[in-house]
Parts: C-alpha cells; sequence; structure tokens
C-alpha cells in the first residue's frame, strides 16, 4: 500500500493536484523521484526510464486510485515512450506529450493508435503562440505554461485555440500567486497547477530489495522453451513483487471485463504465455535500477530479433531465440563475464553454446542479430543465412518486427 507520510518507505514518485474552476480536484500529476529521496541528477536524468518508472511504480507498486483519489493520473511520456505498449486502464491515465516530441510518422502512428484505445492525451509544456501547433488534432488537453505569457498574449492563444479546437480543455501551469490564477481564469483557462494551489508531495512505497543471483535464476526460469501457463503461474508466484505487478498490469489491461483477475494464472491466461514473459522479463531487468533504460531496450530489442529469426529455422524454438538474446546482454547489467553468469543459473546447451561460443544456429543468428544492431552488415555470414533460408530481406523484416515490437513493450 502507498501512503504520501514517510513510514521507513522510499518516494516512489510526486504528485501534484490539478484543480478545475471550482477548485474541485481534477487529477494528479506524476513526477519522478529517485527512490531514495535524493536530488534528481541532470546529467544522469534518462526521461524514457523516468516515464518508465512512474507508471510501473504508479500501477503496480502503489494503488493508483487511491494515490489519484480515483481521478486520472497525469504522466509525463517522450518519444520513445508513445511508441510502447501502455498496458494499463486508459480511464486512469492521461498522457502528457512533452514539448520536444515532434510529428513524424512514427509519431503520428503512435496518437492514432492510442487515441483508437481510449486515452486521453495532453500537450504539456507547449509554449504555444497560436492554434497551428501539428499535434493539436490528436489532444484533448493543452497545458499553457503561464509564467511565458503576458495577459494579452494568453488571452490571444486562448482565443484562437478554442476557435479552432472549442472541445478542449485548457490547462494553466505554474501558477503561482492569486493573482495568476484570476487571470488564467479569466482568459479561459478551466484547469489549473502550480505552487498557489499545491506544491508536489512525495508518495512512498515499498520496493523489495534486490539479490541479483535470484534475479538472473528468474530469468532463467520465465525463458525456459519448454514452460508451459501452469508453470509460469507457479514461478511468478514465487517472487511476489512480481505477481503483484503482473496481476496489477493484468487488471488496467482488461480492466473493462465485469471480472476482475483475481489469480497468476488468470493473468498468464489473459495476457499470454509471449505476452507474459516479455512483460515478467522487463519487470525484473528494471530490478536493475543502476543500469541505464537504453540497455534494457537493447537487450529486449535483441530477444525479440532473435526471437524472430528462430521462428524461421528448422529444429529452433522462437523461445531458445528470445532467451538467447536476452542473456547475451547479462554481462552488462551484472557487471560479470558471462561464463560466469551461466554458471551459477541453469541454461540449456544449445543457449549455453550460442551465447559463449557463437556456435549452432542458434550462435549465428545471435551474432547476427548482434551484429545487425551495430550496423555492421558487412561482418554478417550471409552465405550461411542463405543455407538456412535466411536472406537479407528477411533478417530486415525480422528486425523490423523486433524494433516495433520493443518499442511499444512496458
Amino acid at each position: 500500500m502507498s501512503d504520501t507520510s514517510n513510514d521507513s518507505a522510499g518516494v516512489l514518485f510526486a504528485r501534484q493536484p490539478i484543480y478545475d474552476h471550482q477548485l474541485t480536484l481534477a487529477g494528479y500529476e506524476l513526477l519522478f523521484r529517485p527512490y531514495g529521496g535524493g536530488p534528481i541528477v541532470a546529467a544522469d536524468f534518462d526521461g524514457n526510464r523516468a516515464t518508465s518508472q512512474v507508471l510501473i511504480n504508479a500501477f503496480t507498486a502503489a494503488d493508483i486510485n487511491e494515490v489519484c483519489d480515483h481521478q486520472p493520473a497525469y504522466v509525463n511520456f517522450s518519444t520513445d515512450s508513445l511508441t510502447r505498449d501502455i498496458p494499463f486502464d486508459s480511464r486512469a491515465l492521461i498522457i502528457e506529450i512533452l514539448e520536444d516530441v515532434t510529428d513524424t510518422p512514427a509519431v503520428i502512428e503512435a496518437l492514432t493508435r492510442l487515441r483508437e484505445e481510449g486515452h486521453v492525451m495532453a500537450l504539456d509544456d507547449y509554449s504555444l503562440s497560436d492554434a497551428s501547433h501539428p499535434l493539436l488534432p490528436f489532444v484533448d488537453i493543452v497545458k499553457l505554461d503561464y509564467p511565458v505569457y503576458t495577459p494579452e498574449t494568453l488571452t490571444a492563444v486562448i482565443q484562437a485555440l478554442k476557435a479552432r479546437y472549442p472541445a478542449h480543455q485548457l490547462l494553466a501551469e505554474k501558477i503561482e500567486t492569486k493573482e495568476d490564477y484570476r487571470i488564467a481564469m479569466e482568459a479561459g483557462c478551466t484547469l489549473f497547477q502550480g505552487y498557489f494551489l499545491a506544491r508536489p508531495e512525495p508518495v512512498y512505497g515499498r520496493v523489495m530489495p534486490v539479490n541479483r543471483l535470484n534475479i538472473l535464476k528468474l530469468l532463467a526460469e520465465l525463458n525456459a522453451p519448454d514452460i508451459s501457463m501452469n508453470n509460469m503461474a507457479e514461478t511468478v508466484q514465487r517472487e511476489p513483487f512480481l505477481s503483484v505487478r503482473l496481476l496489477r498490469m493484468a487488471n488496467s489491461a482488461f480492466a473493462q471485463q465485469s471480472r476482475p483477475v483475481t489469480s497468476l494464472h488468470g493473468a498468464v491466461m489473459a495476457l499470454g504465455l509471449s505476452r507474459i514473459r516479455s512483460l515478467a522479463s522487463l519487470l525484473v531487468l528494471s530490478r536493475f535500477d543502476d543500469k541505464p533504460y537504453a540497455l534494457q531496450k537493447l537487450a529486449m530489442m535483441r530477444a525479440h530479433f532473435c526471437h524472430y529469426l528462430a521462428q524461421q529455422l528448422p529444429g529452433q524454438t522462437s523461445e531458445m531465440g528470445f532467451t538467447a538474446g536476452l542473456f547475451s546482454c547479462l554481462d552488462s547489467f551484472m557487471d560479470q563475464p558471462l561464463e560466469e553468469i551461466l554458471a551459477q543459473i541453469p541454461v540449456h546447451p544449445d543457449i549455453e553454446a550460442a551465447l559463449i561460443h557463437r556456435t549452432g544456429s542458434l550462435g549465428l543468428i545471435l551474432q547476427t542479430a548482434i551484429d545487425y544492431q551495430k550496423a555492421q552488415w558487412e561482418v554478417i555470414d550471409w552465405p550461411h543465412l542463405a543455407q538456412l533460408g535466411l536472406s537479407p530481406e528477411r533478417v530486415a523484416a525480422a528486425y523490423q518486427q523486433a524494433l516495433t515490437l520493443a518499442n511499444r513493450r512496458e
């Protein structure tokens, strides 16, 4: 259970309330905070990782409805975060599109998909001068950075927005005085956020301590080629942090159902074995909180790439490909040689041979994935791949599939 009082727990995130024109609570913005409660170091800050951490903590380590008083949670999303799957109840989340997000084809595709899925979106921290911004048609709320405007320019931009997008709600942020609040309301804003109304307050909770050897063993079991749905549920059940989070994810993803998902077996059935494996692996990797988000993404991308390549080879299961790709990054997560890591966990002999010696067809596709990710196409063993039926076109298609899936995973 989460709390806004410190009871020897760590900071999960901070929340700042948002009010309507009658000063009735209309939501909370959830803000990243380091778990230990220390300062955010700008040089080390990773926006994608911050979004992932806030979402995971808000929806799985905390009770989102309790934290937000049954109002929606506003969460910042970067370009990268927008293009990944969001397996949470769209009614509980408002996606804030950060000011550096541009209207690339990938972003437009992602925003179109998110609207179709029922997500409410807001433009965040935009200093608009008119109603011509290309992302305005996709959003429902516009957050205006109040301090950058004079009363006259604020009124002008609000009139332009209302003329073109009459249904959009306008939120004035960084309201620091009663006079700011009055001016913003008279200009036409209907939602308000800032120090005059309330400062951000920390939300506390407990994140279980990390035993890295146990994490490795759990990864190995989750990615066993012959694991069944029952075995997957039993494996997850032994790890409280994982079981609670996957149950919450399943219920967030299927919030429209009349019955809640109450068992891990039900969660596995609802999400499917492949999605559970991918989500569980990503959650487990997130326990390495001293490692950059980019490393998690690289590992998941390689896992999916090897999965799709192995799928096309006789005698290889796609699950073994996924595991080989994922485990090939373990030395970076553990700061240990791969040989030492594999000595501590049970791994299929073919996977171990691929990881250590790059032998067998599994070793070939793993090396191909590594070289492809580094754009070292000239060193790829194309003749050997051709003998296995893997043409450059099929490899490229597998890469694109993996990239799309890795970008959309939580």
